[in-house]
């Protein structure tokens, strides 16, 4: 099983790869998108025990979770934090004044999220929680729009 995040789609596609290499996909899991399209939808974070998604909305600003269950992919909590504003130089192509969330990494336990937010200068710390919401927990400065990448161990 692997998931693609569609930018454009606005969620969540689970496919899978048979025995032969052959990949089908299964149907996309979208997120609300009252506030405009496209979200951005990004970056996905994958906890170590395959059941819960984490992906970063670059053009919303937040995070949305889902839940893997019975080989079937359904929301969680969307949002499942605050938005977290920009300085406001920079839309979405949604038109959305957007802090750039990037990259994000969870943990290896899978207790916590750390997602930036390069418009906004920071790198939030978000505790998850059993229901998929996430509870910030820590925030640092970080440089003005600089990184790109987060990866830990």
């Amino acid at each position: 099983m692997f998931l693609n995040g569609t930018a454009v789609g606005d969620g969540l596609v689970m496919s899978r790869i048979d025995r032969e290499g052959r990949i089908s996909a299964g149907e996309l899991v979208t997120i609300e998108t009252g506030a405009g399209k496209p979200s951005e939808l990004c970056w996905l974070a994958i906890a170590p025990d395959n059941r819960m998604v984490f992906a970063t909305n670059f053009g919303y600003s937040n995070i949305s979770s889902y839940r893997i269950a019975d080989g079937r992919l359904n929301i969680a909590k969307d949002p499942a934090c605050d938005a977290i504003p920009g300085d406001g130089t920079f839309r979405a192509v949604n038109g959305l004044v957007s802090s750039g969330p990037s990259d994000n990494w969870l943990s290896p336990a899978g207790k916590h999220l750390y997602q930036i937010y390069g418009n906004a200068s920071v790198l939030i710390g978000y505790a998850v929680q059993h229901d998929g919401s996430l509870k910030e927990h820590t925030r640092v400065e970080i440089p003005y729009n600089s990184p790109q990448g987060l990866a830990g161990c």
